[in-house]
């Protein structure tokens, strides 16, 4: 397996070839750095000009050449240029080539410092791909040996739960990293006084946290390493007036990755966000790995 990255000689393909990097480093797979050349094909009676197509290959490999210049010495890596009828396109027909672990992209450049902003390219691919897709947030940069040091589940109760319990730990395993669950709660500002009303709200707020470890518990228990009693015991809640308020408050670090799942209404082994996760990626301070929806 290896580790596709989608490069781009703006700052969004820094940030991806950082990602990637410590993806590569931390499962000990391969990176293929690609660039993918557009071509609208007309017909088969009206080709596209082969100087154009050839002036694009040459461009291609030019940008190549400034990522193996950037690349750390430690991480394998081969490099392509494609062509295909859109950048999509060209990178999941490669990942499917190469049975890539992951995609990794980077955030677009109009999108805020430090956090993750969908461009066309990566909302394409958050809503179609059918194997796992990273994003990195805008600016995001690594030390020469950085690794994955905590996945993170963010765990919403949904009925895909198990499956991306596994996945985590499964990339947690290969990694060499900690486990940790982490689950959000958006609820209203407080009243400028305690009332009844506000310890209802805390009440309610106490059931919804001991409720998401019963399910992390039964969605993610019963096997012999008792992974659902470990992601219980890790849950770590987040509480805020927004989504990204409620994302701020929980401890972050360096080696952090998030790992968010797909929409119920995803269609099987693809990748679809929900409006929910896609506020709490947009508001991610850390990379992020969407996992495609199970089989089941």
């Amino acid at each position: 397996m290896a580790v596709v990255v989608g490069y781009a000689p703006e700052e969004s393909g820094t940030t991806a070839l950082e990602a990637a990097s410590v993806l590569a480093r931390s499962l000990d797979e391969p990176l293929v750095v690609a660039v993918v050349v557009a071509v609208p094909h007309v017909s088969d009676l009206v080709p596209v000009d082969g100087d154009y197509v050839g002036t694009l290959r040459e461009w291609g490999h030019a940008v190549l050449d400034q990522a193996r210049a950037s690349l750390p010495s430690d991480i394998a890596a081969t490099y392509e240029v494609r062509e295909a009828p859109s950048i999509p396109i060209g990178l999941l027909d490669l990942a499917a080539e190469v049975d890539a672990s992951a995609v990794v992209l980077g955030s677009s450049s109009k999108g805020v410092l430090g956090r993750i902003s969908f461009g066309s390219i990566t909302s394409r691919l958050v809503h179609s791909a059918p194997r796992p897709v990273v994003l990195a947030p805008r600016g995001f940069r690594s030390g020469p040996q950085s690794r994955i040091r905590r996945v993170v589940v963010a765990y919403s109760g949904a009925a895909d739960g198990a499956h991306l319990a596994d996945t985590a730990n499964r990339l947690a395993q290969e990694a060499g990293a900690e486990l940790r669950a982490v689950s959000f709660v958006v609820r209203p500002p407080k009243r400028l006084l305690e009332t009844v009303e506000q310890s209802a709200d805390d009440l309610v707020a106490d059931a919804w946290v001991s409720r998401t470890k019963d399910h992390l518990r039964e969605q993610a228990g019963g096997r012999t390493d008792q992974l659902g009693q470990r992601l219980a015991d890790s849950l770590t809640v987040g509480v805020g007036l927004s989504w990204s308020r409620a994302i701020g408050n929980v401890p972050w670090a360096e080696g952090d990755l998030l790992v968010v799942g797909s929409s119920a209404a995803a269609p099987a082994t693809r990748l679809f966000l929900g409006s929910d996760a896609s506020k709490i990626v947009r508001s991610s301070p850390v990379p992020v790995l969407l996992v495609p929806r199970s089989t089941e």
